[in-house]
């Protein structure tokens, strides 16, 4: 076989194409999805610096400058203010741009306010844009994102709505020099501020929006009193003379404090916000609103009770158990004039806290046994400088038995009279038994028997010479000044004329006992003594106030200057 020829199956292979699989996208074809990808890309980063068109209301535009005015949320920019318009309404319309990046912070409950240079209630805020400008300051505040129109605010809020805290109200009538930007303390600890203040022409009450920082949101509760503690106080109460002397920066701007009225009292349930308290014109004002009453009673007082007014304390030994709540003849039907009708009420925290268990359980069979026993209110004098009195109950062995009685709804307490209304009734007794006495007709017989003397005296005198004839005269006239004398003698030995040095006595010693807290050991001299002390004291601290205000005016406002600065004042 020859080198050409071919064989059968070679010749049949070179027949057959070779077949190989084709490319179905070129590479030239990725280059216009990269400028598209790229082109959307651009897009998106157009956008993302354009930001977000939001509309915001506002009253003026003093301040506002477009272009340039910046929007700002905790002094970082996030957009600024793209147009100014004025509606046919007079209301400034602020088209704001936000950054897209930021759009997340526009919430349902966002607030805008323009940030300018203030001076409030003694306070200057915003001195940072008296040489950049106004800006726009943004709070996100709470809720769903998405909302893109906005009411601002004509002032800023004291504390932005996304601080944590506890946001309260207060409602009071007369709400005094608290104002808004006035402390709220706890224990003369700061823990918060009043952030607005509305007046409801409706219920004629001032409501005052309060907020307290998060750490002390523990401190309050559903049983928190609030109460104004501003201004200069001075009250004349049973207790004595009461001042109150605050700091300067509370007759300036005034001050709110809160707390439990006593450590016996819990907390409370835990409160939200939103929460409504009454807001008491002081301290004093809160205790008698808190007060709890655990049984009332009826009192008639047939003497004057001058001095004695709605609030005054009630006593049993010494221990505050109540007060007096009402002074009226409306208390009863058919009131006699000669008995004035005094309510009092019993504290049931007092009670309990003075008092065991088995005493409190009692009722009225132990009221009706202490009665048997004695048990009587009578009228006591706090003060004798100021006149005030108080009801003090105790137990009166010597007046015997008493039965408890009811009038009016009310259960009736007996009464004594004590003190000084017993000394005055006192004296009064010795007087009147004075003057029960026949003392007329005993000076006339003094006078009578003296006349008879001194005729006698001169008929002896005239017939001494004949004294023969004359004896029988003199003997006679003898017997008729035995027998004056004897008249004489009988009247001054008498019971009435007997008794009155020991009336005398007697009163002069009751008088000595009462007046015995009145002399140098005494309760009541002692009384005196510290409450003229704390009168110069106080009167001091006001000269002082008042020199410091004259001298320097402006330490209101900048306070005291340090000693080191301090110049000698000439003698005036």
């Amino acid at each position: 076989m020859s080198p050409s020829t071919h064989s059968p199956e070679s010749s049949e292979s070179d027949l057959h194409p070779e077949i190989r699989p084709a490319r179905r996208i070129s590479w030239i074809w990725l280059l216009p999805l990269i400028a598209a990808i790229l082109g959307l890309w651009l897009i998106k980063r157009h956008f993302d610096d354009v930001g977000e068109l939001v509309k915001v209301s506002l009253p003026s535009a003093e301040g506002l400058t477009v272009g340039k005015t910046e929007v700002r949320c905790r002094a970082v920019k996030i957009g600024e203010l793209e147009s100014i318009t004025l509606t046919d309404d007079l209301e400034v319309e602020l088209d704001l741009r936000i950054k897209s990046k930021h759009v997340h912070l526009l919430r349902e409950h966002s607030q805008f306010w323009v940030v300018t240079a203030r001076i409030s209630g003694g306070s200057v805020s915003g001195l940072g844009t008296v040489l950049s400008g106004a800006y726009i300051e943004l709070d996100p505040g709470t809720g769903e994102p998405g909302r893109r129109v906005f009411e601002g605010l004509e002032t800023p809020p004291p504390t932005p709505a996304s601080v944590p805290g506890l946001r309260l109200e207060l409602v009071t009538e007369d709400p005094g020099v608290v104002d808004v930007g006035s402390g709220v303390f706890f224990n003369n600890n700061l823990v918060g501020k009043i952030e607005s203040r509305t007046f409801d022409p409706e219920f004629k009450e001032v409501r005052f929006g309060v907020f307290i920082e998060e750490k002390y949101n523990q401190l309050v509760g559903s049983n928190t009193v609030f109460w104004g503690s501003s201004g200069l106080s001075v009250s004349v109460g049973a207790e004595g003379v009461d001042v109150q002397l605050p700091s300067l920066d509370a007759l300036l701007k005034g001050q709110v404090s809160f707390g439990l009225i006593n450590d016996e009292i819990s907390l409370g349930r835990e409160v939200v916000d939103g929460f409504v308290y009454r807001l008491y014109a002081d301290k004093k004002s809160a205790e008698a609103a808190s007060f709890e009453s655990d049984g009332e009673f009826l009192l008639f007082f047939d003497q004057s009770i001058r001095g004695l007014t709605e609030g005054s304390p009630v006593e049993f030994r010494g221990l505050k158990v109540g007060r007096v709540s009402e002074i009226s003849y409306n208390l009863v039907e058919n009131a006699m004039d000669s008995q004035t009708p005094v309510l009092i009420e019993l504290n049931k925290r007092l009670l309990e806290k003075h008092f065991p268990p088995e005493l409190m359980d009692e009722g009225g069979a132990g009221i009706a046994q202490a009665l048997q026993r004695g048990l009587r209110a009578s009228l006591k004098s706090s003060s004798l400088i100021t006149g005030q009195l108080y009801v003090d109950m105790d137990y009166y062995p010597d007046e015997g038995e008493a039965f408890l009685a009811n009038r009016g709804g009310y259960l009736v307490l007996p009464t004594v009279k004590t003190g000084l209304g017993q000394l005055e009734e006192r004296v009064t007794a010795v007087i009147e038994k004075v003057n029960a006495l026949p003392l007329d007709s005993l000076v006339r017989q003094l006078e009578a028997t003296t006349l008879a003397a001194q005729n006698t005296l001169h008929t002896m005198n005239d017939k001494l010479e004949s004294t023969g004839p004359l004896l029988a005269e003199s003997q006679a006239t003898m017997r008729e000044m035995k027998e004056s004398l004897t008249a004489l003698k009988a009247i001054l030995e008498s019971d009435s004329t007997q008794a009155i040095p020991d009336d005398v006595r007697q009163t002069l010693a009751q008088i000595n006992s009462s007046l015995k807290p009145l002399s140098a050991d005494g309760a009541v001299y002692g009384d005196l003594r510290r409450t003229m002390d704390e009168l110069r004291s106080a009167t001091r601290s006001i000269e002082r106030l008042t020199e410091t205000i004259s001298d320097k005016p402006n330490s209101l406002i900048f306070g005291k200057p340090s000693s080191s600065n301090n110049i000698p004042r000439a003698k005036r």
